[in-house]
């Protein structure tokens, strides 16, 4: 996560997302934002005239939102705009000095560990997702997860998320809520069915949901409670019914 991406499209889905998921619950969340210095070399995060295209899901956030995105546009806004119920935040950067550094990210880990403690739920917001490699094999496509063994030549690591901290952060909650950014190398409701399946492999309870706009990301609910995941099979049903032209349920 970057402050310049607060309260862009992608922050709509998943605040809206979240919204949904808390309503009239007494579920608590710990948000782990993955924060990544400012990058300046693209657009991303620019763009902010899509409120037509939500108008009427959300009101209260879509206020919010275009309050932020025309004032202040950074994470702490987010933060303090007690749009989630029982939340709690976790700002602390993934690196240091803009200088990814594998000893002081499982420090991070072990203190995001700390943080999250007995929440259940955790949602996390590495820029890119889940660090994945592609396999090659004749004229078929596969994913691989990668762990920190691969941490050292994965460019801009910071803005992934690996499978030791995967593990780590399941193991610390009832559900995990991964977000990933789908990405060219195949077609995108392929890359959702091939990163559930290897993580039905190891976590066997897991569910996602595609938001489509604009630049399509998926969010990945990896249970370790029998009761959340059923809630949660349902709650997503309800929000993809309802929700329909930018929510798809796999």
């Amino acid at each position: 996560m970057q402050d310049r991406y607060s309260a862009d499209v992608g922050d709509f889905g998943k605040f809206h997302l979240l919204r949904y998921i808390l309503l009239n619950t007494s579920y608590n969340l710990s948000q782990i934002w993955y924060m990544y210095p400012d990058e300046s070399h693209n657009n991303d995060g620019l763009y902010i005239n899509y409120f037509e295209k939500v108008k009427g899901m959300d009101k209260k956030l879509e206020e919010k939102f275009k309050e932020i995105s025309q004032i202040n546009r950074n994470v702490k806004a987010l933060e303090n705009s007690n749009l989630l119920s029982n939340t709690k935040y976790f700002d602390s950067f993934v690196n240091e000095n803009n200088k990814d550094d594998l000893d002081y990210r499982k420090l991070w880990l072990q203190k995001a560990e700390e943080f999250s403690k007995n929440s259940d739920f955790i949602a996390v917001d590495p820029d890119n997702g889940i660090a994945t490699k592609l396999i090659k094999i004749d004229e078929t496509k596969d994913i691989s997860i990668q762990g920190f063994d691969s941490f050292k030549t994965k460019t801009k690591a910071g803005k992934y998320i690996f499978a030791d901290e995967i593990e780590c952060l399941y193991n610390n909650t009832k559900c995990l809520i991964i977000y990933h950014h789908l990405n060219r190398t195949m077609a995108h409701d392929k890359q959702v069915e091939l990163l559930k399946e290897k993580l039905e492999d190891k976590y066997k309870k897991v569910l996602a949901i595609k938001h489509k706009p604009y630049s399509p990301r998926v969010y990945f609910f990896v249970c370790s409670d029998e009761t959340i995941y059923e809630f949660l099979k349902e709650k997503l049903k309800e929000f993809e019914s309802s929700f329909s032209i930018h929510w798809q349920v796999f």
